[in-house]
């Protein structure tokens, strides 16, 4: 995956996807495509048959792998959006990571 700006990965670890969470993804991509990012979905199933709307939007990647996968050699560069971090996410906090992961856990 080359990043165009930043990315936005959102773990996608559920067997299925409902239509609320594919709106959600669709706006997603499409908001980060606008601004020049990507916006992975990780470890989708193999099994899960994802919708053609989402993946025909543009800005939208899905990968199998999971982010400890995929930036294995990277991890200081992925930002946990944890709503329990003790510091909040700040403006400069974009010079530390390329990437942004809502869900999941980097080891």
């Amino acid at each position: 995956m080359a990043p165009l700006g930043k990315t936005y990965i959102v773990e996608h670890l559920d067997e299925e996807l409902g239509p609320w969470s594919e709106l959600e993804y669709i706006t997603i991509a499409k908001e980060s495509h606008e601004h020049a990012a990507n916006f992975c979905l990780s470890s989708v199933s193999p099994n899960l048959e994802l919708p053609a709307a989402l993946k025909n939007t543009q800005g939208f990647t899905a990968e199998s792998r999971s982010v400890e996968i995929l930036y294995a050699e990277n991890k200081s560069r992925v930002c946990l959006l944890d709503p329990s971090a003790t510091k909040e996410l700040a403006p400069a906090d974009g010079e530390d990571f390329d990437v942004f992961l809502f869900g999941g856990i980097l080891g």
